[in-house]
């Protein structure tokens, strides 16, 4: 495995927030100098220097407090979709799979619901198809699209982000290392609205890198209040613990 591979994947190991145990320093109750503290340590840790690495590591770790503030979900109840999964969602949605629009199949109708959370075993499967079961195909098509955002334009729906499990990562590999494995990966899942529902510590990376830096990822064509939903009962429907 090439260096650059294996900085990818050591990096999707720590980064990716799914099923993994939270961090302890959350953002948005970490002071400035807290912060900074931690961080220079963890760069002289690793042989780096956070100020020749991140020039403007202050003002950016500011912003990213400011931003981070305006998530409301907490992370128990966050979907948590995997990396693996992503293709496969975007797949059921472009190809109407997910009963998400009228009309609506019978046991859309008998859940009350398009969106119920907790199904599992036949409920599951039955609600992971009832948008073919519908007499209407297109109405369930939904377009995911290629994203191209810098992270100040990405909004937050998780209000605990951990400063830590963001700055080690980036400490470890370095700056480089780091953007590289975020501007090469459709790894962020966002709403048509630019709200992140998968890929807080990835974006958190970025701000404190470069509120600027382009983040590559997917773009489904639903607002947050409609997205977040069918992610959650999605994530249950496949299986996927949620967060603790």
């Amino acid at each position: 495995m090439s260096r650059a591979r294996h900085i990818i994947h050591l990096l999707n190991e720590i980064l990716f927030e799914a099923g993994e145990s939270p961090g302890r320093m959350e953002l948005v109750h970490t002071s400035l100098a807290t912060a900074r503290e931690f961080a220079e340590k963890a760069f002289k840790d690793n042989g780096k220097d956070l100020d020749k690495e991140i020039p403007n590591f202050d003002r950016n770790y500011q912003l990213a407090q400011r931003i981070a503030g305006t998530g409301w979900m907490a992370r128990r109840d966050m979907p948590v979709i995997e990396i693996e999964q992503v293709k496969v969602f975007q797949n059921r949605l472009e190809q109407g799979y997910i009963d998400i629009n009228a009309p609506l199949a019978p046991a859309t109708i008998a859940t009350g619901s398009p969106f119920p959370e907790g199904l599992s075993n036949e409920k599951a499967k039955e609600w992971l198809e009832n948008g073919l079961k519908d007499h209407s195909i297109p109405d369930d098509q939904v377009r995911v699209e290629s994203l191209w955002a810098q992270a100040e334009d990405l909004k937050p729906i998780q209000k605990q982000i951990y400063f830590d499990k963001a700055i080690e990562a980036t400490a470890k590999f370095g700056v480089e290392g780091t953007k590289s494995f975020i501007q090469n990966q459709s790894l962020t899942v966002a709403s048509a609205d630019y709200y992140i529902i998968d890929g807080h510590h990835r974006w958190l990376s970025s701000l404190l890198i470069n509120p600027g830096m382009t983040i590559k990822g997917v773009k489904i064509s639903l607002p947050i209040d409609k997205l977040l939903p069918l992610a959650k009962s999605y994530s249950d429907a496949v299986g996927n613990p949620r967060n603790a």
